[in-house]
């Protein structure tokens, strides 16, 4: 038997005004930690939609075009 999740349940609802929609259920991690988290529809899209930008600025294997060196001492490559 299978517990149905709740809006509440969704990693992102924070309330009324969340704006969660759609069936909750666990969503794959997309992240290396493996670890699945219930998302309402609406917030998974959002969240996958995030996670593109970030494959997109940091997907290559050379630093962002806006990586400023100078900027808190920091390096790209060690």
């Amino acid at each position: 038997m299978t517990d149905t999740l709740k809006t509440e349940d969704c990693l992102d609802h924070y309330g009324p005004d969340s704006g969660c929609g759609g069936d909750v259920e666990y969503r794959d991690a997309l992240s290396s930690t493996g670890v699945p988290f219930p998302r309402c529809e609406k917030h998974w899209e959002a969240r996958l939609e995030q996670q593109a930008g970030i494959n997109r600025r940091y997907g290559s294997p050379g630093p962002p075009s806006d990586f400023d060196p100078a900027y808190a001492g920091e390096r790209w490559e060690e």
